[in-house]
C-alpha cells in the first residue's frame, strides 16, 4: 500500500523587471526586486521527529542568466533586502540540507525554475524544492524480543549504512543514492534465546528518492516451526507530502518614479515639477508615512501624514495641498503598491531652502524600510553635492555640483580645511548640468569643506569630506620576530600578526625558510630572507619557497598548506616600494610544466587590493591559488625577477611596483602583498639555491598612477 505524503519547502521569488517608465494605471514596481519564500514542511513527524529550522540556515540560492552564475547566497552571504535584476531570462536553483550519504533526520532538498523579468511587469515565480533523499524507518513487533536479544538492523547503500535499534525506532534515516545505486539492502542480526547469533538479510531493490521505506520486523513462529526464518519482513513505501509554510519577506522597496531618490532634486523658485515615490511591497503594506519638519510651515497641520490610517479630514487637508497617495493591493499575487505624489503646484509653491522628506513604509509582516527625498529650491546659480566616496583618496578628491539654471558666469569650487579662513579656487568642468573639478595635493586623514561657485556667487550649501588615511605597513622593515615554537614569526611577542610565512609548514622539518638577516639591509639591524629549500629527511620531503605574505598560515593537510592571504585595509595607495636583492637558482625540483628543472627560477613580488568578504584562502594540495584574475581585485601590481639583480655594493636595489587600478569607483577591504623566492613555490617547483631579500617596504600615495613596473636604477634587472 502506498500513501502520499511528500516533504517539501518551495522558494517563491517575486521579480521585477527594471522600468524604463511607470504607468500609473497600472501600478507596477520600480526597479527589479526579488522577494524569497521559504517554505519547509514541520510535518515529517508521521515518519520522524520535525524538521530542525536549522534547515533555512543552509540554505543555497543561486540564479542564472545567459552568462552563467550571476547571484549566489548562502548562510555567509546573505540576500540582499533588494536585489535588482535587469530584464531577460533567468533560472534558480536551491538546495538545502546536508548532502551526506547516510544520515538520521538529516534532509536535503533541490529544486529549480526557470524565470523571465519583464519591462515594468511583476513576474511570480515558485521553485519547488524536494526532498532529494531516500528515507527509511524500522520498527519491532514486540513479540519479537520473546526468541531474540541484543538484535539491530543495518540499512544501507554502497555509499552509506545506518544502525537501527529499539533507541531508534523514532528515527528516520536519509540517504543519498548515486547514479548507479538504487537498491536498500538490509541486514538483521541478533541471538537467539539458546545463545547462538541469528542474521538474515535482503535487498529492496529500484528505490527512488522522496520516499520513506518503513521496515517492520516480527516474529514468524510458523516459519520457526518448520525451520525456516522466523523473521517477518515487511516495507511500506510511502511518498512524504504534506507542507507548512515558514515565510522569509524582504522589506517594503521605496524608488524615486524617474530619478535617483538618492540624489536631490533641484528647482528654482517658482518653478519646478511633479515628484513621485512609489512604495512596493512583496506582501500587504500597513503603514504608508511622509514626514517634513516643514510641513507646518507650509500651512499643515501635521509634520507627517500615514496615507494608509490618517482620518480622512487630514487626507483632504495634504491633497488640497498637492499631497496624497494612491494605494492598490493585489490579494491574489500578494503585492502592495503606493504611489506618493508632490505635484507641481505644490512644488512650485516652496519658497526658498532645503526640505527633507522622510518616507517609511511597514508591511504586514513588521518589514519596513525608510528612505529620504531631499528637494532643494533657490535662485542660486549652482548647488554644492556631496561628493562619491570612491571619490575622496588620501591625497585627491573629486568635487561636485549642479548647475541650476543656465549662466556666462565662470564655474568654480573653492575648498579649504575645515576651521581654516583662507579659500583655495579650482575652475570646474561642466557634462550636462553636472560640475567637477579634482583637487590634488591634499593631506591624509583631513576633513575639508567646499563650495560650488559661479562668478562671485557662492553655493548656500557648504559640503565637507574627510580624505582616506595613508595606512602603512606594520613592521615593513622587518625588524621585530620571535620564535614561539620551532617557526620564527615576523610579529614581536605579545604583538599583533600583519606578515606572516610558510615557516610553520617547514618548521617541521626543523627548517624557517624565511628568517631575519643583517647581511644585507637598507635600515635597521634586519631584512628579511626568503631562502628557497627542500624540506625533508634522508630524500623524504618537499621543496619550499621562500615566501612572506600579508595573512595567516592556517594548517597543513599532509605535507601541503592552508593560508589566508589577505590583512583588512580600506585605503588606496598609489605604489609599493621596497628595497631588494635576488639571486635566482638554477631549477632542481619541478611539479609543473611552466618550469622546468635546469630553467632558471623565476621570483615575485606582487600586490593586490581587493574588496573580499574575507581573506582569500589558500590550500596547496588542491590548487586552489591565488588568482590575479579575481573579479574581486581592485588594483593589482607585480614583478617577475628573471636575474640577479645590481643594487650598490652588491646590495639592496630601491624598487617600485605602481598599482594598475582596475575600477575607481570600489573600496578595498583587504590588501594581499606576497613575495616569493620561487614563482612556482606553490606548485612545489623551484631552486633551492634562490633566495630573496626585502626591506623597508612602503605605501606610497599619489594623486595619479602609473601602469609600469618601474625600478629606480634602469637596466639593473
Amino acid at each position: 500500500m502506498k500513501r502520499y505524503i511528500k516533504t517539501y519547502f518551495t522558494c517563491g521569488l517575486l521579480l521585477v523587471g527594471l522600468l524604463s517608465a511607470c504607468k500609473e494605471e497600472d501600478m507596477t514596481l520600480g526597479e527589479g526586486s526579488v522577494r524569497l519564500n521559504v517554505k519547509v514542511s514541520d510535518e515529517v513527524a508521521v515518519v520522524s521527529r520535525a524538521i530542525d529550522p536549522g534547515i533555512y540556515a543552509s540554505m543555497q540560492t543561486r540564479i542564472y542568466s545567459s552568462k552563467g552564475l550571476i547571484r549566489y547566497y548562502d548562510r555567509e552571504n546573505l540576500m540582499p533586502d533588494i536585489l535588482n535584476l535587469a530584464s531577460g531570462q533567468y533560472h534558480v536553483f536551491v538546495i538545502a540540507g546536508d548532502s551526506v550519504p547516510a544520515a538520521f533526520d538529516t534532509p536535503y532538498y533541490t529544486g529549480s525554475a526557470d524565470f523571465a523579468v519583464q519591462s515594468g511587469e511583476t513576474t511570480s515565480a515558485e521553485v519547488k524544492c524536494t526532498i532529494a533523499n531516500t528515507l527509511a524507518t524500522v520498527a519491532f513487533s514486540p513479540e519479537l524480543a520473546n526468541v531474540v536479544t541484543d538484535y539491530k538492523v543495518k540499512i544501507f547503500t554502497t555509499t552509506g549504512e545506518l544502525s537501527f535499534t529499539e533507541s531508534t525506532v523514532d528515527s528516520v534515516g536519509y540517504y543519498m543514492l548515486n547514479g548507479k545505486d538504487r537498491s536498500l539492502a538490509w541486514s538483521f542480526e541478533g541471538k537467539k534465546t539458546d545463545g547462538k547469533n541469528y542474521t538474515q538479510s535482503g535487498v529492496v531493490e529500484n528505490v527512488v528518492k522522496a520516499t520513506k521505506y518503513a521496515f517492520t520486523f516480527s516474529y514468524n513462529a510458523d516459519n520457526a516451526a518448520t525451520g525456516g526464518t522466523f523473521i517477518d519482513v515487511k516495507v511500506n513505501e510511502s511518498t512524504v507530502d504534506s507542507t507548512h509554510n515558514v515565510v522569509i519577506t524582504q522589506r517594503p522597496q521605496i524608488v524615486g518614479d524617474k530619478f535617483d531618490i538618492t540624489q536631490p532634486l533641484y528647482y528654482e523658485t517658482n518653478s519646478g515639477k511633479e515628484a513621485a515615490i512609489w512604495v512596493n511591497a512583496a506582501t500587504k503594506l500597513k503603514n504608508v508615512k511622509l514626514s517634513c519638519e516643514k510641513f507646518p510651515s507650509l500651512g499643515l497641520s501635521a509634520d507627517s501624514i500615514d496615507f494608509l490610517s490618517a482620518p480622512e479630514d487630514i487626507i483632504t487637508e495634504f491633497q488640497v495641498k498637492g499631497i496624497g497617495a494612491k494605494h492598490i493591493y493585489q490579494e491574489d499575487k500578494d503585492l502592495s503598491n503606493a504611489k506618493i505624489t508632490l505635484s507641481e503646484n505644490f512644488v512650485k509653491s516652496l519658497p526658498d531652502g532645503e526640505y527633507i522628506f522622510t518616507i517609511k513604509a511597514v508591511d504586514t509582516n513588521e518589514k519596513e524600510n525608510t528612505q529620504v527625498l531631499t528637494i532643494v529650491v533657490s535662485d542660486a546659480i549652482v548647488v554644492t553635492e556631496a561628493p562619491a566616496r570612491s571619490s575622496i583618496w588620501a591625497k585627491k578628491a573629486t568635487l561636485s555640483g549642479t548647475l541650476v539654471k543656465e549662466t556666462s558666469e565662470t564655474l568654480s569650487f573653492q575648498y579649504r580645511k575645515s576651521g581654516s579662513q583662507e579659500w583655495i579656487s579650482v575652475p570646474a568642468v561642466l557634462s550636462g548640468t553636472s560640475m567637477s573639478a579634482e583637487v590634488t595635493q591634499l593631506e591624509p586623514g583631513t576633513t575639508y569643506e567646499y563650495q560650488a561657485v559661479a562668478g562671485t556667487q557662492a553655493s548656500v550649501k557648504t559640503i565637507t569630506f574627510t580624505t582616506e588615511e595613508a595606512t602603512t605597513l606594520p613592521n615593513s622593515s622587518f625588524e621585530d620576530w620571535h620564535t614561539p615554537d620551532k617557526a620564527m614569526v615576523i610579529y614581536p611577542q605579545g604583538g599583533e600578526m600583519f606578515w606572516d610565512s610558510g615557516n610553520h609548514g617547514s618548521a617541521t622539518m626543523n627548517k624557517n625558510v624565511t628568517t631575519p638577516d643583517e647581511t644585507y639591509k637598507h635600515s635597521g639591524k634586519y631584512s628579511v630572507k626568503l631562502q628557497s629549500q627542500f624540506v625533508g629527511i634522508m630524500g623524504i620531503g618537499k621543496f619550499a619557497a621562500g615566501n612572506l605574505f600579508t595573512g595567516q598560515f592556517i594548517g597543513r593537510d599532509g605535507t601541503n598548506g592552508i593560508l589566508d592571504f589577505g590583512r583588512t585595509f580600506t585605503s588606496r595607495p598609489s605604489k609599493l616600494r621596497g628595497y631588494i636583492k635576488y639571486t635566482p637558482g638554477t631549477v632542481d625540483y619541478s611539479e609543473t610544466d611552466a618550469l622546468t628543472n635546469g630553467a632558471t627560477d623565476i621570483g615575485i613580488v606582487y600586490i593586490a587590493l581587493g574588496d573580499w568578504d574575507a581573506p582569500v584562502r589558500i590550500t596547496t594540495k588542491d590548487k586552489n591559488l591565488f588568482d590575479k584574475n579575481d573579479e574581486k581585485i581592485i588594483a593589482y601590481g607585480e614583478q617577475e625577477l628573471t636575474t640577479q639583480t645590481q643594487g650598490q655594493d652588491g646590495g639592496l636595489l630601491e624598487f617600485e611596483i605602481p598599482l594598475d587600478y582596475r575600477s575607481l569607483t570600489r573600496i578595498p577591504s583587504y590588501i594581499v602583498i606576497v613575495a616569493s623566492a620561487s614563482k612556482y613555490g606553490d606548485y612545489f617547483t623551484g631552486s633551492t639555491g634562490s633566495t630573496m631579500w626585502l626591506d623597508d617596504l612602503e605605501l606610497i600615495y599619489e594623486p595619479t598612477f602609473g601602469v609600469q613596473f618601474n625600478f629606480c636604477n634602469e637596466g639593473d634587472f
